[in-house]
C-alpha cells in the first residue's frame, strides 16, 4: 500500500491570527518530507528535530507570507546540527529569478544547515519515485510556482497563489489530479475584482474543470468564516473540503 500524509501548517493570509498561519503544508511520504512553503507561524506545528530529518523545502514565490518562516527553520536546522541531531542538510527548493533580493537575503544567512536549489518550468527533482515538477502559473503580481507531486498512484497539485488569467494553462498542468491544494484568496461577495487571486467559486471551477478527484481550499482571508468558501466552492465542485491547521488528509492506494 502507497500512502501520502498531508497535514495543513497554515491556511490564511496575508498575516496570522489566534491559531491560524500564513501558507504551510507537510507532505509526508516513505518517511521522507516535502514543505510546501514557509508561512509565519507554521513552525510552531513542526516536530523538531524530527522533522528537519530528511525534509525538502519549496519556496513558491517570494511574497513574505509564504517564507516568512523560513528564518526560523534555518536556525533550527543549524542549532541541531550542532548539537549533532541532525546529520543531514534541508534542501532548500526556491524560484531562481530573485525579487527585491528576499532570495539573496535567504541564501546569504550563514546560521543556517541547508542546502539551496533554483526551480523553474524545467526543473525537477525525485522523492523515491515521487517525482516533484514545477510551473511558473503566470497569474499572480510576481512569478509563482505551482507544484505537482506525482508517481504512479498519486496526483496531487498546490496551486499556491494563482488568479485566473491563464485558466486554460492551469487546467492543464491540474489535469486528473487525485488532489488540488487551491487558494480561494476571496469569496464573490468581496467584490475584489482581482485576476491574480481565485475566489472559492474559481477553485471550484479549476477542479471542476480539472477533472479532479478531492478539492482542498486554502489561503483564506483571516477575518471570514472558512464554512462561506466551502459553500461557494460546492456550487461548482461537490468534493471540497476547507484546509485547517493540523488536520491531516491521508491518501491511500492499495
Amino acid at each position: 500500500m502507497s500512502e501520502i500524509v498531508i497535514t495543513p501548517l497554515g491556511t490564511i493570509s496575508p498575516y496570522t491570527k489566534g491559531n491560524m498561519n500564513c501558507p504551510g503544508f507537510l507532505v509526508e511520504y516513505n518517511n521522507k518530507k516535502i514543505l510546501l512553503d514557509c508561512g509565519n507561524g507554521i513552525t510552531r506545528l513542526l516536530n523538531f528535530p524530527e522533522d528537519l530529518k530528511d525534509l525538502n523545502v519549496i519556496i513558491t514565490h517570494y511574497h513574505k507570507d509564504h517564507f516568512g518562516d523560513l528564518g526560523a527553520l534555518q536556525y533550527a536546522s543549524y542549532v541541531y546540527h550542532n548539537l549533532e541531531l541532525l546529520d543531514k542538510k534541508i534542501k532548500i527548493y526556491m524560484p531562481k529569478n530573485d525579487f527585491a533580493f528576499n532570495k539573496t537575503s535567504i541564501t546569504s544567512n550563514n546560521e543556517s544547515y541547508s542546502n539551496y536549489y533554483d526551480i523553474d518550468n524545467s526543473y525537477s527533482f525525485l522523492v523515491d519515485d515521487l517525482n516533484i515538477s514545477f510551473e511558473d502559473n503566470n497569474s499572480h503580481t510576481i512569478e509563482s510556482y505551482m507544484v505537482k507531486l506525482q508517481n504512479q498512484y498519486f496526483k496531487i497539485i498546490y496551486t499556491s497563489d494563482i488568479g485566473t488569467t491563464n485558466l486554460n494553462k492551469l487546467v492543464d498542468f491540474c489535469k486528473n489530479a487525485d488532489l488540488i491544494i487551491c487558494e480561494s484568496s476571496f469569496l464573490k461577495k468581496h467584490n475584489a475584482n482581482s485576476r491574480t487571486h481565485m475566489t472559492a467559486c474559481d477553485a471550484g471551477i479549476l477542479a471542476s474543470k480539472s477533472n479532479a478527484q478531492k478539492l482542498l481550499l486554502t489561503h483564506f482571508w483571516p477575518e471570514e468564516d472558512k464554512r462561506l468558501y466551502l459553500e461557494e466552492a460546492q456550487q461548482n465542485f461537490r468534493n471540497v473540503e476547507v484546509a485547517e491547521e493540523g488536520k491531516k488528509l491521508v491518501l491511500r492506494q492499495l
